[in-house]
């Protein structure tokens, strides 16, 4: 574990500067008033930009791009990359669903949740009610973000513009009033927390002997 930390990790020092942040101003604000007014600084760029970013951290994305990317550097991985991406995707799906579906079944989504004010909402996008805590996509955008960045470890840029983009899409889902940052941030270290997990397993398992 300790060397899978070290290998990507410009990555994971700033995904978790983000979720620290985050964390920290859930401490001093009231979720429903900070997100009515993030949902305030909505513009027509933004609507745009941040409903097909979105999408990215979807399950469809992500698993066509664990696959693409595994097949590509095969010859440099062998099969032990695809399965610790397979292992990254099976730990973020099952763990959030669980959190979202069983123990917080109940938790409401800020369109729902939010009754006094009017939200902007992007056009084109569709909302959702429940399930809100954690963020799906948040998860599996720092998972999948995390296992691209081991990819391109050797390039200390690549691995921070994969937390940047890890940190987009989790703002995306608060920017279209799916989630609120409580939602984002748990979302985000579950993604953190998979992917460290699934790379320990892969190389526990002696399948991931390539990945170093």
């Amino acid at each position: 574990m300790r060397n899978g930390f070290r290998l990507i990790r410009v990555y994971l020092l700033v995904s978790l500067i983000v979720l620290l942040a985050g964390a920290f101003v859930l401490l001093f604000t009231s979720k429903v008033g900070l997100h009515v007014w993030l949902n305030s600084l909505h513009t027509p760029f933004q609507d745009f930009v941040f409903s097909y970013l979105t999408h990215v951290g979807g399950g469809m994305f992500v698993v066509v791009g664990t696959f693409v990317l595994s097949v590509m550097y095969w010859k440099r991985y062998s099969y032990s990359l695809f399965f610790f991406g397979l292992l990254n995707l099976l730990l973020v799906v099952l763990t959030t669903q669980f959190l979202k579906l069983v123990v917080f079944a109940d938790a409401l989504r800020p369109s729902a949740f939010i009754t006094e004010t009017t939200l902007h909402i992007a056009p084109g996008v569709e909302m959702h009610t429940y399930n809100s805590f954690p963020s799906g996509h948040t998860a599996a955008g720092f998972a999948f973000f995390g296992f691209v960045a081991f990819i391109y470890r050797s390039n200390k840029w690549a691995q921070f513009l994969c937390a940047v983009i890890a940190m987009l899409i989790g703002y995306s889902r608060i920017y279209l009033s799916q989630h609120f940052l409580e939602d984002v941030v748990l979302g985000g270290t579950i993604g953190l927390v998979c992917l460290m997990l699934s790379y320990w397993l892969a190389r526990s398992l002696k399948t991931g002997m390539q990945l170093r």
